[in-house]
């Protein structure tokens, strides 16, 4: 799942203000949670940077679009009036604009978009150049043309005095119909008996009495008008999709309505699209099975009928087991297939009664709709693996996949929807930690032995989906000039129901479950985004765990990341501990070697906490060396402070940089300047950031720093003492302190 990577780009310019660079760095941050596409534009009109949404809304890869002009891709008609209205804004007749125009998609078909523009400027007021969002419409005007040709028609209709038309007479029955209206449903006249009972016979069952409540609400007086949708039947059989609006234009002397006249307009093709929307925002595109939003209603619906007859259902989490392999290896066109054959395979293996919905990636669920019996459930779940597992060919290659299910039956339900999903996702987690490919039923007992590290592994697994992390930033400043290096990402989670976890608890997790792998890849993607919009030789720290080492291509992973963003790869900064080597040295420092070839700086940290700290140094040259908190923390001592002052000397003789962690207190600072560190970090200096503020930092630190007493006055403030937390990719040492 993305999420992080955006399309590279140019580096902002150093000579822009800080205020122009915080709303640029907003922009970007505010494309990466919306579907819209968000475009920058320079004031010549190329576009510099193009959120991911590109590529659902248009089909193009962002990259792709770099340095065009929107009017290559703008309908050959409507480029006069773009041209026109990005003119006025330059121009100053306006700030902000509000388009709708046809882009070409990649595949040669226009979409309709609407497309909102705004100049930016810059704190002296000059233009710096456009942002505009861009929203696909084309359901939306596909229901507006389907109305506006429906309401055409019933204009035409009364301008010739026939379509659709019809006068009943209350005191018969009978009733007048135009030859339109016989069109319309295919009949000839002779083939209907004119009275209002045949009418109502031609209604669908479902609309019937709702046409009919309607229809007696104004005849008693209640509405000024009668109107109302219905469907009426076709001759062939099918229905028509019909507005009736009528109005009674007699009545006799005590109220009672004696003749009413209306018309029937056909809306089809309205409803039609009307329908298709409504589909859409409740299906999976890919598959077209019904999405989580419909699958959350059926099971509240399935709930609801269980309490109310007493009957029972059953849910079935399911998770593919290879997905990940076939996507990877086959790529993501032949994951796609994939993906829709499953659909189908899980869908033929249930009834038309029940449910089979994709919820999220390979994550699908099934609501057994009748099934209350354990034995039932039992071959179901048998005939699904069954079917799942058969081979599939994908571009002439044979794939295999296979499938998890976790089984919970709602009979005598008293949990809530949520908390019996929770307990089919308990139940799946059971059957992949039972060798996958199987199924495994809920118990009552299987809660209580489910630990809250159970738990919360789910959560993480929901999380890196949901893509629930951010990175925050803490500076690295320059002992002897005061000024920011560098910034080290650190990894926030924010859990919806949890609040804030803290990285001490899910990055061990991470780490055992594996996600770390995907994690890591995120925050390299996303530190690397961030940083390439940061003036200067800023670079950014990212924490790298053993786990990454151990899979291959993490120097693929780093390479992408650096591409994807445009960040100089000496602007990167890679940080292991000891941990990592110790896991495979030889291995681990060959890759250290691919890495620095491609010209980013590896730094060691948390130095002095290993059994052979010194004998990383001997075999790979490392850039940085972060001396551990724990050192600083007692730099007062004598002997402590001898090994820092040792440790400097190490890095003056290998020309590393010394880095000292957790510096929080005036006289931590001096201890450490006093011994020789280059590069100070901690809370003496700031917490870790948004990434919002880190230009605001930068500068305030630049005219703080200037200031004698600012040490110092840093110092006052108390804080809680620091805690150790296991160090991995970045967000590890977000732990060390609660963010502010």
């Amino acid at each position: 799942m993305m999420r992080a990577a955006l399309a590279k780009r140019r580096p902002l310019s150093s000579g822009k203000s800080s205020a122009v660079q915080e709303m640029e760095q907003l922009y970007k941050l505010l494309a990466d949670n919306t579907t819209d596409i968000v475009v920058w534009l320079e004031l010549d009109v190329r576009r510099r940077f193009i959120s991911p949404a590109v590529r659902t809304v248009l089909g193009y890869e962002p990259e792709a679009l770099l340095g065009t002009h929107p009017l290559d891709t703008v309908h050959p008609t409507e480029k006069d009036e773009f041209r026109r209205i990005l003119d006025d804004l330059v121009q100053g007749k306006h700030e902000e604009a509000l388009t709708v125009q046809r882009y070409r998609h990649k595949a040669g078909h226009w979409v309709w978009v609407e497309a909102s523009f705004k100049l930016t400027r810059d704190s002296s007021g000059r233009p710096t150049g456009y942002v505009a969002s861009l929203r696909d419409i084309s359901a939306r005007r596909a229901a507006e043309e389907a109305l506006r040709l429906s309401e055409e028609r019933l204009s035409l209709a009364l301008d010739s005095g026939s379509d659709g038309l019809w006068d009943l007479d209350l005191t018969t029955g009978e009733i007048e119909l135009s030859s339109h209206w016989f069109d319309m449903l295919g009949y000839r006249a002779n083939e209907i008996v004119p009275h209002i009972n045949t009418w109502h016979h031609l209604v669908h069952p479902e609309d019937a009495e709702r046409s009919r409540r309607l229809f007696l609400d104004h005849l008693a007086g209640l509405t000024p008008a009668y109107e109302c949708e219905y469907r009426l039947r076709r001759k062939s059989g099918g229905y028509v999709w019909t507005l009736a609006r009528g109005k009674a234009v007699a009545r006799d002397q005590n109220g009672r309505a004696l003749r009413v006249v209306g018309t029937h307009i056909d809306i089809t093709r309205r409803k039609e699209a009307e329908l298709k929307i409504a589909h859409m925002a409740n299906h999976d595109a890919l598959t077209g099975l019904p999405n989580r939003a419909l699958f959350r209603e059926r099971l509240d619906d399935a709930l609801a009928a269980a309490r109310r007859q007493g009957g029972g259902f059953t849910i079935l989490a399911c998770d593919l087991d290879r997905f990940k392999t076939v996507n990877d290896s086959l790529g993501h066109p032949a994951g796609d297939e994939l993906l829709r054959i499953i659909a189908k395979r899980l869908t033929s293996a249930v009834r038309d009664t029940d449910t089979v919905a994709r919820l999220s990636g390979d994550e699908f669920a099934i609501i057994l709709s009748t099934t209350r019996d354990a034995d039932s459930a039992r071959a179901t779940a048998r005939r699904i693996i069954d079917i799942v597992g058969e081979p599939v060919d994908l571009c002439g290659h044979s794939a295999c996949v296979g499938v998890s299910l976790g089984i919970v039956q709602g009979c005598g339900v008293s949990d809530g929807a949520d908390g019996l999903f929770r307990q089919a996702d308990i139940a799946l987690y059971r059957a992949k930690k039972a060798g996958r490919n199987t199924f495994c039923f809920y118990d009552d007992g299987m809660g209580s032995d489910v630990s809250e590290r159970t738990l919360l592994e789910l959560d993480l697994r929901d999380a890196v989906m949901r893509s629930e992390f951010l990175l925050h930033y803490q500076p690295i400043v320059d002992a002897a000039s005061r000024t920011v290096r560098a910034f080290e990402a650190l990894m926030r989670w924010t859990h919806p129901v949890r609040g804030t976890i803290p990285p001490t608890e899910f990055i061990p997790l991470a780490e055992e479950t594996g996600l770390i792998v995907a994690l890591g890849s995120w925050a390299l993607h996303e530190a690397c985004r961030e940083a390439a919009s940061w003036p200067g030789d800023l670079r950014v720290a990212v924490n790298v765990s053993a786990v990454q080492f151990a899979r291959p291509g993490l120097e693929k992973v780093v390479g992408d990341a650096l591409s994807a963003s445009g960040l100089p790869a000496h602007r990167l900064e890679l940080e292991i501990t000891e941990s990592v080597l110790m896991s495979d040295a030889e291995s681990v420092v060959a890759c250290l070697h691919r890495l620095r070839d491609l010209g980013v700086r590896i730094a060691l940290d948390d130095f002095g906490t290993g059994y052979s700290s010194l004998s990383y140094l001997r075999r790979f040259p490392f850039d940085k060396i972060k001396i551990d908190r724990s050192f600083i923390r007692d730099i007062s001592d004598g002997n402590t402070a001898a090994i820092v002052r040792a440790i400097v000397g190490l890095g003056e003789r290998t020309g590393a940089t010394i880095t000292a962690e957790g510096v929080e207190t005036a006289e931590q600072f001096e201890g450490v300047c006093r011994e020789g560190c280059n590069q100070v970090q901690g809370y003496l200096f700031s917490e870790p950031l948004r990434a919002s503020r880190v230009m605001n930092f930068v500068e305030e630190l630049a005219l703080r720093s200037s200031t004698p007493s600012f040490v110092c006055a840093r110092s006052t403030a108390a804080r809680p003492p620091s805690t150790r937390s296991p160090r991995g990719i970045a967000g590890v040492s977000g732990a060390r302190r609660p963010a502010s």
